[in-house]
């Protein structure tokens, strides 16, 4: 399969995630299981949309124009896919939740410009899968252009790899902002990624900084 075909299905799938998980919060078979209902949701209608569908185009674009941008560095058609590759492509996972975890931590919850830019993510104080994509472009950008460099360092990549990566890593990050809390079995590890990240948007003062594993936060004493 090609490069471009693999971009596409990683970003279909993530689209068909993210309306999904959306559609769950919003029925009523699971009204039980939502975090925090009682919060009135601060970002409605218009200013909602705008934001998240600007978001929603330029994490596409990103991803092709980064992806094809780094060119032999992330890329390197010659290689081909094997159950060792599903190892390196979680590494590269793991490697790049410390880096964020540290830029999370540190640059947005810090001081500085780069705070200001995560404060609008912030905004969102009880958040559901739609508003994993209310973001500041900026921050949109980084997260993506953090993933990739990673990839860079430690590739190059065959296509199949790259693509599980973003698969992974994209996916994940609707399932934490899914303010969901189901708990039955399969779903009780995303549902408490999801109670986690729940817990870090009441405020800007709070822990759990790690993006895709509770790990980091563990190790460095900021898990709540």
């Amino acid at each position: 399969m090609s490069l471009l075909w693999i971009l596409i299905l990683v970003l279909a799938s993530s689209g068909a995630m993210f309306f999904g998980v959306q559609a769950a919060w919003n029925s009523k078979r699971c009204e039980r299981f939502r975090i925090r209902p009682e919060m009135s949701k601060k970002v409605k209608g218009a200013k909602l949309y705008k934001r998240i569908g600007g978001n929603l185009v330029l994490s596409g674009i990103t991803v092709f124009a980064l992806t094809y941008g780094a060119g032999g560095w992330l890329i390197d058609s010659a290689e081909d896919f094997g159950p060792g590759k599903l190892l390196l492509a979680l590494v590269i996972l793991l490697v790049y939740d410390f880096f964020y975890y540290l830029m999370h931590r540190f640059a947005f919850h810090g001081v500085g410009w780069l705070k200001k830019v995560h404060a609008v993510h912030h905004i969102v104080r009880a958040p559901t899968a739609i508003e994993s994509l209310f973001l500041h472009p900026m921050e949109t950008f980084l997260g993506q252009f953090l993933l990739t460099a990673v990839a860079c360092v430690m590739g190059p990549l065959d296509p199949l790899t790259w693509g599980v990566i973003l698969f992974v890593h994209s996916n994940l990050n609707i399932i934490v902002h899914a303010g969901l809390d189901i708990q039955v079995p399969g779903l009780r590890l995303f549902s408490a990624l999801s109670r986690k990240h729940a817990k870090h948007h009441v405020s800007m003062r709070g822990g759990n900084f790690a993006s895709l594993t509770p790990l980091w936060d563990m190790m460095f004493g900021t898990a709540e």
